[in-house]
């Protein structure tokens, strides 16, 4: 394998929370995770390594991508079931970028210690989000008592590992503001959406231009259709704002365990002429154009605070937002004026905000613009660059 690096004293190991699938010599990388890994390989000063898990679940179909070790641009590590990471794993490394969101990697800051090698941890969930996705998986009050002290237990860890390690990277206000006192801290917004697929003015103005028309307004959401994400709500939704005789379409992308209950809604309520269940898309060569072609709203119901992709992916897309107001979308919308919150499960409100939107479609213009000036300085490649600058930074 033919490695390129300038330096070999940066050695940057990543250890990403995601998994890979082994079959024979095919390696099924999760796709956003290698775009990244592939980009650090091209930015970074040094040798770039990765210690991932292998999967023994099922491989998915869809968003990964097939390679066999000998095409890879880094070097990879398959670590076994249940492998742990020794100090053995971080042998020639100068800096370890790790996921504080994976609980069995909550030792590598102090393994670095003991190696005199930089540790920087990548962190997204706070212990509130954990508390909701707990919350909305299960009632049995035992598990739930019993998860939330595994929680507890977890994060007493994860304090102590970010205290002996050399920096954060926090995607999201949440994480950022969760853990603003340790050193170092990076805020960034995840993202997939490279500079060239965000959407010009010239694209922005033709779409907005189309709002002062007599026509239906166009709704979407993406993502995984659960509970956390708000999919149950979207077609009780769609319901509401039929009933009030509301003129709109709903283009609903993704798949998940709620879409079958979610079609027999859309079928007992007769909401087929109003919403679409897509099912999951290409990113880039669908996904990215409709929404930036298309919709006029995002409809984003997500119940918990987790900084999803899909803000900034939407808004570079000239698309505003009306959400439930979680820790994320709300620090989103205490930076930039890019949509409209709702307490979470109030219905109602968001309701309330569609319908007046629909009366007065010029209130999106503003924050259709102010989306996409937001994004583009946040976009794939900057923001990697920056998390690269950060990580150079705490090395130099």
């Amino acid at each position: 394998m033919n490695i390129k690096y300038q330096d070999p004293h940066q050695h940057l190991i990543i250890i990403p929370s995601v998994s890979v699938w082994k079959n024979k010599n095919m390696l099924s990388f999760d796709r956003k995770f290698y775009d990244g890994i592939v980009l650090y390989t091209k930015e970074w000063p040094g040798m770039v390594s990765c210690i991932v898990s292998m999967s023994k679940s099922s491989c998915s179909d869809f968003g990964v991508i097939n390679k066999t070790m000998d095409e890879l641009p880094f070097n990879c590590i398959l670590l076994e079931n249940n492998e742990k990471i020794t100090i053995e794993h971080l042998t020639g490394a100068s800096i370890v970028l790790a996921s504080a969101d994976a609980d069995n990697q909550l030792h590598i800051s102090a393994l670095c210690r003991n190696s005199k090698v930089k540790c920087v941890y990548v962190i997204e969930y706070i212990p509130e989000t954990r508390y909701q996705i707990t919350l909305l998986s299960t009632r049995n009050p035992f598990i739930i008592l019993r998860r939330f002290v595994y929680i507890w237990q977890q994060e007493k860890k994860r304090l102590s590992a970010f205290s002996i390690s050399d920096g954060l990277q926090s995607n999201g206000t949440p994480a950022y503001y969760e853990y603003g006192k340790f050193k170092n801290n990076l805020l960034y917004f995840d993202t997939r959406v490279y500079k060239h697929d965000c959407i010009t003015d010239v694209d922005l103005d033709v779409r907005l231009n189309g709002l002062s028309k007599n026509k239906p307004l166009n709704l979407a959401f993406s993502g995984r259709l659960i509970r956390i994400k708000g999919a149950d709500h979207l077609v009780m939704l769609a319901l509401i704002l039929k009933q009030r005789q509301i003129s709109y379409k709903f283009y609903i992308y993704g798949a998940g365990e709620l879409k079958n209950e979610m079609i027999a809604y859309i079928q007992k309520h007769q909401l087929e002429s109003n919403v679409f269940m897509l099912g999951p898309v290409d990113f880039y060569n669908q996904l990215i154009p409709d929404l930036k072609k298309n919709i006029d709203l995002f409809v984003c119901l997500h119940r918990q605070s987790d900084p999803s992709c899909t803000y900034l992916e939407t808004l570079s897309c000239g698309v505003p937002i009306v959400g439930y107001k979680n820790k994320a979308f709300s620090g989103l919308l205490s930076l930039v004026d890019i949509g409209w919150g709702a307490e979470i499960n109030d219905l109602k409100k968001i309701a309330d905000t569609i319908e007046h939107l629909n009366e007065n479609r010029t209130q999106l213009f503003a924050k259709s613009r102010n989306a996409v000036e937001f994004a583009r300085p946040n976009d794939f490649e900057t923001t990697f660059q920056n998390r690269i600058n950060h990580l150079l930074s705490i090395l130099e």
